[in-house]
């Protein structure tokens, strides 16, 4: 992939999934949009560089969390309304996957911890997730973990995640 500026990257990461879902069919069906479901303090934690992509937007807000990474505050994407899906951050599109990452080892792809309210994430729903999905979220954080900020990002979010599985168990 030729260099581009982070923002460009994550609009071609973002085309990746445009016709590409968890499963064959609209997953909010089964549960009533539940990951949409959220307030005016409640959204997605935005991947470095690309809460430029939000700025601005109609039915987005960008708030700035606790939640730190190299001292700088992690932004949050808070819906308001329904958004059309073309317009839906990277967290959003790779959903209920994550990936999973810390500075020397390996990537995972896994199930996001966080996410336990949606239905794909239960054990019943094991091997029902399209695999050309789950090849595409591995795809898109083999090429943003190369980034720095990306993966020293992920390396932080693991600390969460980690103790989200810790408390899942």
């Amino acid at each position: 992939m030729s260099k581009l500026h982070i923002s460009e990257l994550y609009k071609e990461i973002y085309k990746r999934f445009d016709n590409l879902t968890p499963i064959p069919f609209d997953c909010g069906e089964m549960c009533g949009k539940l990951c949409c479901q959220g307030d005016d303090e409640s959204g997605m934690y935005l991947f470095p560089g690309e809460a430029r992509l939000f700025s601005g937007k109609e039915n987005f807000s960008v708030l700035s969390t606790d939640f730190e990474v190299s001292g700088k505050p992690v932004e949050l994407l808070v819906c308001h309304g329904p958004c059309k899906r073309e317009e839906r951050p990277l967290s959003c599109r790779i959903f209920p996957l994550i990936g999973l990452y810390r500075k020397g080892s390996t990537l995972q792809i896994i199930k996001d911890p966080r996410a336990n309210f949606c239905p794909l994430t239960h054990p019943e729903a094991k091997g029902c997730l399209d695999p050309e999905f789950i090849k595409e979220v591995r795809h898109a954080f083999s090429v943003l973990i190369k980034i720095p900020a990306v993966a020293e990002f992920l390396d932080a979010l693991s600390y969460i995640l980690e103790d989200y599985q810790q408390l899942n168990l």
